[in-house]
């Protein structure tokens, strides 16, 4: 099947890969460095999930910790190109919720 015959839902170019692990992004001059669910991976973006939106065109540092010693974690620098309040709105710790979307400049 032609990509051009696929449901656009389909459309993208790399898979992308669902994830459900923290991760930790340093972010803002000087740089802090605070706690993020990832939500998503391709190979070319993440989706994370954070309490507060990060503006758009920030560039930001993500490290997404490795499950086994013999891999090292991902790293990579990435730009905000989109901050959402989820639709579930809520966390177990009863805080809004923002989907913040990062495309992938440079893997370190």
């Amino acid at each position: 099947m032609a990509l051009s015959n696929r449901l656009y839902s389909e459309k993208r170019g790399f898979i992308r890969m669902v994830m459900d692990t923290p991760a930790s992004l340093s972010h803002g001059e000087p740089r802090q460095t605070f706690s993020v669910h990832c939500r998503n991976l391709s190979s070319s973006g993440i989706m994370i999930e954070y309490h507060s939106p990060l503006p758009v065109g920030d560039r930001v540092e993500i490290t997404i910790p490795s499950e086994r010693p013999e891999f090292p974690d991902f790293k990579a620098e990435a730009e905000v190109i989109r901050s959402d309040i989820t639709d579930d709105k809520q966390s177990e710790e009863d805080e809004t919720l923002y989907q913040i979307a990062l495309k992938i400049h440079k893997i370190i």
